[in-house]
């Protein structure tokens, strides 16, 4: 594996990027536009990338369930968005047991 060590650039509005070399993106097969998700690691000095795909579902809550699952995202220090989609991937991650115990 290779590293690659990139310098964290600002724009004019503050915001931080980091420009990453055409070789990995190639050996990645991500292009301008991919949606990438970023975790940090143990150490908090270094982070996790990877190219994720988004789709969009509409769900529908009552207010008072609204309501409460927004808490529920509150209180988990999350946007509600962040909370839908751990809880989607919780719900996915565990299919596979749930049809072969079916």
């Amino acid at each position: 594996m290779k590293t690659y060590e990139v310098e964290v650039q600002r724009t004019d509005g503050d915001e931080m990027f980091i420009d990453l070399p055409d070789e990995l993106l190639k050996e990645l097969n991500w292009k301008e536009g991919d949606e990438l998700e970023f975790q940090s690691n143990e150490n908090g000095k270094s982070f996790t990338m990877k190219r994720v795909k988004y789709e969009s579902v509409e769900l529908e809550f009552s207010d008072e369930e609204l309501f409460k699952y927004m808490r529920k995202a509150h209180e988990m220090d999350m946007s509600f968005n962040e909370w839908v989609a751990h809880v989607l991937k919780d719900i996915i991650k565990d299919l596979p047991d749930a049809i072969n115990t079916a």
